[in-house]
Formats: C-alpha cells, structure tokens, sequence
C-alpha cells in the first residue's frame, strides 16, 4: 500500500527572522513531540529549509525558477497510519495551533497537504531537496502514466538522486495553496540538487510538466534539511535491517 503523507509549503510568523527560522522552525518539532498521540503517527519527517544561496562547486549560482516567497517546505512520512492533520483531542490541537501562529504566519491546517505517494525512485532522504507544488487539476493520471516514464528515463542522469516521489494531496487548503500535486525529489548534497536544476538534466521533466501544468503558477522549492526525525543514520539502519 503507498504511503500516507503530510507536506506543507510554510512562511513564518513575521516576528521571526530568516536567520532565526530554522532553530524556530525546530522548536516547533520539540514542542510537539511532547504529544504521543501526534508523534506516534510519524515514520519519519524532514523539515526542508529554503537554500537562499545555491552553489556549484563552492561558486555561486543562479537559479531564476526557484521560488523565494516561502521559507521551506515540511515532510512528513506517516507510512500507513494516518495523515498528522486527522483530528487529535481539543487540548492538543489548541496546544498546537498555539505554537503555530508562534511560528508560522497562519496556522498549519492552512497550507498544509494530506498527501497519498506514488513512488518513482525509493530511497533515504538526502541532504537537499527539490519539491515543485503544481497549481490544480486533474494531474494524477497524467503525473503517473506517460510523465512517470518519462522521470524513469531521466533518473540516470540526475546525478545524486536519492528519492523520487509524486505526492497527491486529498485534501487541498484554500487558495492561495491550491496545489494539485507536488513532485518531490531528493539529492546527496546541495550541489546535487542545484546542478540538476541548472545544468538542464532536470529540463525535460520540467518541459513535460509544462504540457499539462502550468508552470508559471508552480512554486519550486530548493531546500536542505534543518530538522530531522529520526537521523539519516537510524533511517539507514532501518532500511538494512
């Protein structure tokens, strides 16, 4: 059976910083973990902080696609249990949206994607991520047949490519986060992810995104993990056992 996720597209609250996000972010994590009844739904997650200044080989690059209005982009693996936005009691949900209008702009059920996944490359989370968000529309179909054969036949030139996975939302929040699929691929390192979208390995993808999406409503994320449960290590030492 696919996994059942959770991704959001987040911006923070306006009282916290760029440089201060990703330890608030974080925070968020901690405070949360106090409830079991939210955490024991979770396999893994990752909490993707936007990458500001993409670089190849330690020289700066540009990467005009690449969305800056939003600060990251949170993954949340829930494997076969339920999505982490399935109702939880009234004193953990006010406790929660509490620390969320701490952290974030809006609360999290705002912007916030109950996904199923269609795994096309499986593999561990890497060091970086690419996510695009893809305005909506009868996209499943299309993401999953022709366009997944084509992902399949590009796979061996994306250098450090880790995982590759098109997420469904079955829920969407209101507008202005109607997205009505999210590809989300994962790289060894930075430079990887930067030099799939810049070398143009990753442009016939991209291209064939734009046959039925239109990609100038996308939002394409760039990102490296500033949170991380459990470490890449115990992922590891799962997927080997």
């Amino acid at each position: 059976m696919p996994n059942n996720k959770l991704v959001y597209l987040a911006r923070r609250s306006p009282g916290v910083s760029r440089e201060d996000w990703p330890k608030t972010w974080k925070s968020h994590a901690i405070f949360a973990s106090q409830f079991s009844v939210a955490g024991s739904r979770i396999e893994w997650m990752r909490y993707c902080n936007r990458i500001d200044a993409p670089e190849i080989d330690g020289a700066a690059v540009e990467l005009p696609m690449v969305s800056t209005a939003h600060d990251g982009v949170a993954l949340i693996n829930n494997g076969q249990s339920e999505p982490s936005l399935s109702p939880l009691p009234d004193d953990v949900r006010s406790a929660l949206d509490t620390d969320e209008l701490r952290v974030f702009d809006q609360l999290v059920t705002n912007f916030a994607f109950p996904c199923v996944e269609t795994l096309i490359l499986d593999g561990l989370p890497g060091k970086a991520a690419v996510y695009i968000f893809l305005p909506s529309g009868d996209l499943k179909a299309r993401l999953d047949g022709a366009h997944a054969d084509l992902v399949r036949a590009t796979l061996p030139e994306l250098s450090g490519l880790t995982r590759y996975a098109h997420n469904h939302p079955i829920q969407i929040p209101a507008a202005p986060f109607d997205f009505g699929a999210i590809v989300e691929m994962w790289f060894a390192t930075p430079d990887d992810a930067a030099r799939a979208l810049k070398d143009g390995t990753l442009q016939p993808v991209l291209d064939d995104l734009g046959t039925f999406a239109d990609m100038e409503k996308a939002v394409v994320m760039l990102t490296s993990p500033c949170h991380a449960y459990p470490k890449d290590e115990v992922l590891a030492e799962r997927a080997t056992a």
